[in-house]
């Protein structure tokens, strides 16, 4: 008696592979402006070639895993969200790291939302796209900070 073919689901791997570097190009966009660093910089930092970062920045090619590590470790492990997003997660911290002062950027993050809100803005009472982009980096700052706090007191209760 003949067996039949196991079912097995068929994942397209182009399809995977575009999605990965795209993620990985916005991981060094929010880097760069996040961090004010440029490509240079960012190799640089996790010891690549600016080839190899460019390519992944223009999603020529892949970023291994080691220089993807490299970056969580340089720029925190939030940064690496956008792969994380692959699989509907997100990263944080284990704790243990120092931990700033969460007031300052607190208030930096309510003025701008104050002021986008304003009804004497650009879009008045409603927040538009330029305001939301200018908010982005602290609030990703915020996002980091937060979950550096979370862990920390998790830690501390345990």
């Amino acid at each position: 008696m003949a067996t039949s073919p196991r079912n097995v689901l068929r994942v397209n791997a182009v399809e995977e592979t575009e999605d990965y570097r795209k993620a990985v190009a916005k991981i060094l966009l929010n880097i760069q402006r996040d961090h004010d660093q440029t490509l240079v910089d960012i190799a640089e930092t996790i010891g690549v070639s600016l080839g190899t970062i460019s390519n992944a920045a223009n999603k020529k090619a892949d970023l291994s895993p080691t220089f993807l590590k490299r970056l969580g470790n340089a720029y925190g492990p939030c940064t690496l969200d956008p792969f994380a997003h692959l699989v509907g997660a997100a990263l944080l911290p284990l704790g243990g790291g120092n931990v700033t002062d969460l007031l300052p950027l607190v208030g930096r993050v309510n003025l701008k939302i104050a002021e986008a809100r304003d009804p004497a803005g650009p879009g008045g009472a409603k927040e538009i796209h330029t305001e939301q982009l200018d908010m982005l980096p602290d609030l990703r700052a915020l996002k980091r900070r937060l979950a550096e706090v979370i862990a920390e007191i998790e830690r501390l209760a345990a």
